[in-house]
């Protein structure tokens, strides 16, 4: 379970797992009265892309789209090139 400032995301490997976490999640939050509204919530997406990070069930990787695009882009390494 990885919690953000206004996020709360939950990956698990199978529907059970998830159920659980859920469950205890909500409990938790019950217990500190922290409410969500569901009309804001995205419940059992396989995939979630928050800042440059890929969750589902597999775990967390980062995404290097934005770097990709410069690390292709051929500079000039000479005065004359420049020209």
């Amino acid at each position: 379970v990885y919690a953000y400032i206004n996020d709360i995301i939950i990956a698990s490997k199978n529907i059970e797992e998830y159920l659980k976490y859920i469950k205890t999640v909500l409990n938790i939050l019950n217990k500190v009265y922290i409410y969500i509204l569901i009309e804001k919530s995205f419940i059992a997406y396989l995939l979630v892309k928050l800042l440059s990070y890929i969750v589902n069930s597999k775990g967390v990787a980062k995404i290097d789209n934005k770097i990709a695009i410069f690390k292709k882009l051929k500079f000039p390494n000479t005065l004359k090139t420049l020209e």
